[in-house]
């Protein structure tokens, strides 16, 4: 796959960041793109999906509470339901893991510092780079 070449020879990937609260999300990416991954942002399940729809992303990383009662799992759901392989990872502000988590594949806490959130992402990539490579 292009964007795997692409990823192996950077070591960083591509990551889709979902969050209808701006500030964190800019946060978040300049914090991702300081450690040279590429970040593409959503404020909304709607963008996200367009955005997903038309662009190799490595890894989603969705805020839980979105606008308009929209949730990261149910747009976890619909992405794997559209691209099974991309790894889904939910963000939250609140230490529980949602009920309906099955719908991605990890949760992650706000309250991780950076370096965890970056050693999660860093693990994924990797993971989904070494399975695309076995499997073609």
């Amino acid at each position: 796959m292009e964007v795997e070449i692409m990823v192996r020879h950077s070591r960083h990937g591509i990551v889709l960041c979902v969050d209808d609260e701006v500030e964190a999300l800019n946060l978040r990416k300049a914090m991702l793109e300081t450690h040279r991954y590429r970040v593409i942002t959503a404020t909304t399940a709607e963008e996200a999906l367009k955005v997903f729809d038309s662009t190799e992303v490595d890894v989603v990383l969705a805020d839980h509470l979105l606008t308009k009662g929209q949730t990261g799992t149910a747009l976890a759901a619909e992405m794997k339901r559209r691209k099974p392989n991309v790894p889904i990872a939910i963000y939250s502000g609140v230490a529980q893991p949602p009920d309906d988590m099955d719908k991605a594949d990890v949760f992650i806490t706000k309250l991780v510092t950076p370096e965890e959130l970056l050693a999660y992402l860093e693990a994924t990539i990797t993971t989904k780079i070494a399975k695309g490579h076995s499997a073609g």
